[in-house]
């Protein structure tokens, strides 16, 4: 599909797609000097969005899409790629202690709207009458 149809289907403007295609967080086919995206493209926005309405910035999102996608399990690390490894797995681990933080706090707030909720029925089945 051609950038058009691909913003309307993810809902983001083309001057996004083609920021996050700039900052290499995006990939899409070129054909005939045309963009075209696919269900994959979708994936990967999809797990943009998530990220970033988790917290994650966009320079932490291409960390961990580059990350993820150049990680050989078997390669020899330099001393130089281990200190880049150990500071984005810092960075995802302060992420995911922010994530479980953010979680309580949902947890608590559906808390208070139930117990709202149960007074609020309370009330009502009192003035039925």
């Amino acid at each position: 599909m051609k950038i058009g149809e691909f913003a309307t289907c993810t809902g983001l403007s083309k001057d996004t797609i083609r920021y996050y295609e700039k900052l290499d967080l995006l990939h899409p086919e070129t054909i005939n000097k045309q963009r075209e995206y696919n269900e994959e493209d979708i994936d990967v926005i999809n797990a943009i969005l998530k990220l970033k309405q988790t917290g994650f910035s966009l320079q932490e999102i291409k960390m961990l899409f580059e990350w993820s996608q150049n990680t050989d399990q078997n390669k020899k690390l330099t001393k130089e790629e281990v200190q880049n490894l150990l500071q984005i797995k810092v960075i995802f681990q302060k992420k995911f202690e922010q994530m479980l933080q953010k979680e309580d706090q949902i947890k608590q707030i559906k808390q208070v709207l139930l117990q709202a909720d149960y007074k609020m029925e309370q009330l009502l089945e009192k003035n039925k009458r």
